[in-house]
Order: C-alpha cells, then sequence, then structure tokens
C-alpha cells in the first residue's frame, strides 16, 4: 500500500486535514521517501510517504517513531501529528526556519551549536533498539552480492566495520547528521530521524565530519565542544567511528544506487573507495 498510496489519499486518513482545501507541495531534496508540505489555513505539517525500498536501507519505523516522539516532546525534532505504519504515511509538525546548507555546517560557531545539539539528543532515553553496524553492513553486502564490480568493495567495506571495536556505552542517536536535516530556527532541531537508534554517540559526530569532508581542524572543534576536551583516546575513538561512517555510506550508497542510478552518487562512491582503502 505504501508504495501507490498518493499525497491526497494519505492526507484523506489524517485526522483533522481536509484534502480540498489544503495546500500540497512535495519538497524536493529527500534521497528516499516522498515528502510534502501542507498548508490549510494558518496550519502547517509535512507528510511523508514511504518508497516501498524500506527493507533494503533497513528502517526501523517503530524505532523512528519512539525516538521521534522523544526528541518531539524534548524540542529537538518536530512534533509528531499522526503515523501510519501499515500504510507508510508519517506527519510531523512544519518547522519554521532555514535548513543549513553544507557551508553552514564547517562555520566553527555553527560547528559548537551543533555539538550542544547533539549532546542533547544523546541525553534522551534509550529506545532499546541498539544498531549493530556489522549486521547492518553485511545486510548490504548481500544486497550487493550479485553485482559485478560492487561486492568485492562492499566485502571490504564489512571488514573495515569489524576491525573497529565495539562500544559498549551507547546513547540514543540521530545516526544522520548532515546538513539538510539541521533546521535553524530560535535554535536548531533535528529532522530525517528514520536511522535513529541507540548506536554509538562517536558515530553522530562521525557522519557530520564524514558525510561533509570535514578538515581536522574543524572535526577537533566539533570534538571539543562536545566533550570538553579532544584528548588523544578520544580522538582515536571518533576517528574509528568515522571510518565505521565512511564504510556504511559507501554501502548504503552503493544499495542506492542500484535502485536509484544517478551521476552524483556515482562519483561520491569513488570518492569515499579511494578515503577507505
Amino acid at each position: 500500500m505504501s508504495s501507490q498510496i498518493n499525497a491526497f489519499e494519505a492526507l484523506a486518513m489524517v485526522p483533522g486535514w481536509d484534502v480540498e482545501s489544503a495546500d500540497i507541495d512535495e519538497l524536493k531534496g529527500g534521497l528516499t521517501n516522498r515528502t510534502y508540505h501542507i498548508r490549510q489555513g494558518d496550519r502547517a505539517c509535512v507528510l511523508r510517504l514511504d518508497s516501498g525500498q524500506e527493507s533494503v536501507f533497513q528502517f526501523d519505523r517503530s524505532c523512528e517513531l519512539s525516538i521521534l516522539e522523544s526528541a518531539g516532546s524534548s524540542g529537538l525534532a518536530p512534533a509528531v501529528i499522526y503515523s501510519n505504519a501499515e500504510a507508510g504515511i508519517l506527519v510531523t509538525e512544519f518547522l519554521p526556519g532555514r535548513a543549513w546548507e553544507e557551508a553552514d555546517i564547517s562555520v566553527p560557531a555553527n560547528l559548537e551549536k551543533l555539538a550542544a545539539l547533539l549532546r542533547d539528543v544523546h541525553a534522551l532515553p534509550k529506545s532499546g533498539h541498539r544498531t549493530d553496524m556489522v549486521a547492518v553492513a553485511e545486510t548490504y553486502e548481500a544486497y550487493l552480492e550479485k553485482r559485478h564490480g560492487l561486492h568485492s568493495f562492499a566485502t571490504h567495506c564489512v571488514e573495515v566495520i569489524r576491525s573497529v571495536p565495539m562500544n559498549d556505552d551507547v546513547t540514543c542517536c540521530h545516526n544522520d547528521i548532515v546538513a539538510a536535516n539541521v533546521i535553524q530556527g530560535s535554535g536548531l532541531k533535528l529532522i530525517d530521524w528514520e536511522f535513529a537508534s541507540d548506536n554509538d554517540p562517536m558515530f553522530d559526530l562521525a557522519s557530520a565530519i564524514g558525510f561533509h569532508n570535514l578538515e581536522k581542524e574543524q572535526s577537533a572543534i566539533l570534538l571539543t565542544a562536545y566533550s570538553g576536551g579532544g584528548d588523544g583516546e578520544l580522538k582515536e575513538w571518533l576517528a574509528g567511528q568515522v571510518r565505521v561512517f565512511d564504510a556504511i555510506q559507501w554501502l548504503w550508497l552503493a544499495t542506492r544506487h542500484l535502485v536509484f542510478p544517478r551521476r552524483w552518487q556515482a562519483r561520491r562512491l569513488e570518492e569515499l573507495q579511494q578515503r577507505i582503502r
């Protein structure tokens, strides 16, 4: 049902919203879901519809909803208005403000603000759903098994992730800290929690560093602002999680490239492959 339902059909299922009087505009920029900005009078919300590829990309919608509700009530994320997992529908409040661009995340003052936001995220109650990065990687590897030119490096990525010691001290994590997921209004909030779970807190910092190719100086600012320091052991811990993120990013992007091929993805895969080797 979720792969066929359209925005009008989905909105008709949401209590208190009238399809006939609502303005529905698709929001561009998402990589896997269909997302819409809904306006009705002085109210606004965001409607997300599943793509039908949730099993491929390993989204745990129940875990996402649990963490999103907690984050929303704590002022770190949009509030949940309506959810129907069977129909693949999620409706959240529309956050006023501006989504960060890549240039924003490299500004030292912004890195300090992001560190404070991540501390708040990591202070949320644990969900009870821990991410096993090796298991995630192995699932992607299995999907790429019969894809010539991809499986060999997928196996290498799994070995890279296995080589990084697993930390037993986990927290609630967003797991996808990229500029487009940061909304700046009166403060900072995060959107797109579909990868959220209990995980190594350094992975959140690593995702910001690895996705945006942050330099050592910028990474040090983020780590120091987050932890209050940056000793050798902590830097090594973060460096290990950056390697995990790079490998997971390559595996995720290779899988996505098979489903939704794009030229920029092929370029990014090559860039990551050179970095991971």
